[in-house]
């Protein structure tokens, strides 16, 4: 112990009166902070367009329940009064809006919320070919990723590591410790394993700070802590299995310039040779469904289903809705009827339902092969992982559209109930209207989990390896 105190204090004075590594330093903290402020940007920027969007739905909604006390005495009042409580009306007026909003944590690891929709307008005649309700950006900064704290986290940081590593056996030979803890009996090992640990700790130190920072700069959303220790872990890790690999190229003791050349050659390959490589290889295998072959498909099925004969049409209706039969009637087949827009609309959902069904299955079925192929490498699964715990991947957004996909089946049921007895909603049932309430993915927790055991994993790998090397013993 008093060894380890001493390495620290000595290592902690050296570190200070070093103005290179002070101003490297100095310029990570920079990136860090520039990372937090970008992310909290597009968290503000995003959480302020859906709270515009909701307080315009609120605003027309007041306007639909203040029809029903329209001033009858004049021909605009009494037009508003007829129309008030018209299901038509209401959809094309105030259409409930499912939304997506960002987790506390998403200022962090922003993900793929800038280039997914971030909310949904449902109704009973819902639009399937409007692009993602995203911002428009230049494709090229999509294309490369925003600048997050995860980004410096996973791709930057690293780099800082093997600068403050590369040549610790190389100074010790300089300084020709090494020769004298040899004569003394001393164990180098020991001591370059301090001079890392003392590393790693102000490295964590660092980072635990941007962790805090960004906790409190999200904005006023529920926090949930438990996602917050598990970033603090999963970070923990990642630091680890830095400093394990650069703990094993130290102790092969080579020179400084080899040692550099080999981190980096690691780094690279890491960061940008195997991911490139997998997500090739997963594109030959499974490769995400394009959107526009979607809207495509999507616009030939309605074109197919208005085309149908109207008789069967809503034939079909009462055949996939037998709690409406009661209401059949041979009036229902009239061209400009209620019931034949209600049941052409249905049939038309379940055709596209069933096309949106395939369309995802495609694309989870790409995001579990990405996750695979994650496995064999830590620096894409640790992106994988900060996504999902800031709830901001392709999953959380399946996951997502699977509740509005719902919610859009209980408020066509909904309205077709008045819709059917060609009935006008009270001011009373515009109070009661179904809400949407996204659900909580029950099974985010253990992949959370998974993916850190995972890393995990691969750093006592590379521990293990590390432990059986010793040929810094033969250079005495």
């Amino acid at each position: 112990m008093n060894l380890l105190k001493l390495i620290f204090r000595f290592e902690w004075k050296q570190f200070i009166a070093q103005p290179l590594q002070l101003a490297l330093l100095f310029f990570f903290i920079l990136l860090g902070g520039y990372s937090l402020y970008t992310g909290g940007h597009f968290v503000e920027q995003q959480l302020r367009g859906l709270d515009t969007l909701q307080r315009n739905q609120q605003r027309q909604f007041a306007e639909l329940i203040q029809r029903f006390d329209s001033d009858t005495s004049t021909i605009e009042g009494k037009n508003l009064a007829v129309q008030a409580g018209l299901p038509q009306v209401i959809e094309y007026r105030a259409s409930p809006i499912a939304t997506n909003p960002p987790a506390a944590l998403a200022l962090m690891a922003i993900g793929q919320r800038d280039i997914l929709p971030s909310y949904d307008i449902v109704n009973s005649k819902r639009d399937f070919f409007t692009p993602p309700n995203t911002a428009i950006a230049n494709p090229e900064k999509l294309a490369a990723g925003n600048f997050d704290l995860s980004f410096v986290l996973i791709y930057l940081i690293p780099l800082l590591i093997i600068v403050l590593s590369y040549d610790l056996f190389a100074r010790e030979k300089e300084q020709q410790t090494d020769r004298l803890l040899h004569l003394h009996g001393g164990s180098l090992r020991r001591i370059l394993f301090y001079k890392l640990l003392f590393r790693l700790g102000l490295l964590w130190l660092l980072l635990m700070t941007f962790n805090g920072i960004g906790l409190m700069m999200a904005p006023p959303i529920p926090k949930d802590g438990v996602d917050f220790l598990l970033w603090n872990l999963a970070t923990l890790i990642y630091l680890l299995f830095w400093f394990v690999l650069a703990w094993m190229v130290v102790l092969r003791g080579s020179s400084s310039r080899k040692s550099v050349l080999l981190l980096m050659g690691i780094w690279l390959g890491l960061t940008i040779v195997l991911p490139a490589l997998c997500n090739r290889l997963v594109a030959l295998k499974q490769p995400l469904p394009l959107r526009t072959e979607l809207v495509s498909k999507q616009r030939a099925t309605m074109l197919e289903t208005w085309e149908m004969p109207i008789p069967q049409i809503v034939e079909q209706f009462y055949n996939n809705n037998l709690q409406y039969v009661p209401l059949r009637r041979p009036t229902d087949t009239a061209q400009y009827g209620n019931k034949r827009f209600v049941a052409y609309y249905d049939l038309l959902g379940r055709r596209m339902d069933k096309n949106i069904r395939a369309y995802q299955q495609e694309a989870q079925l790409h995001q579990r092969w990405l996750d695979r192929t994650s496995w064999l490498n830590p620096v894409t699964q640790m992106q994988s992982l900060l996504n999902e715990i800031a709830q901001t991947g392709l999953g959380d957004y399946l996951h997502y559209q699977g509740d509005v996909a719902r919610f859009q089946h209980r408020w066509v049921l909904h309205m077709n109930g008045f819709l059917l007895r060609d009935a006008k909603l009270s001011k009373e049932d515009l109070k009661h209207l179904p809400q949407f309430s996204p659900s909580t993915d029950p099974g985010r927790i253990s992949s959370i989990a998974w993916k850190i055991a995972g890393i995990l994993f691969l750093t006592l790998a590379v521990w293990a390896i590390a432990a059986k090397m010793r040929p810094m013993e033969k250079k005495y």
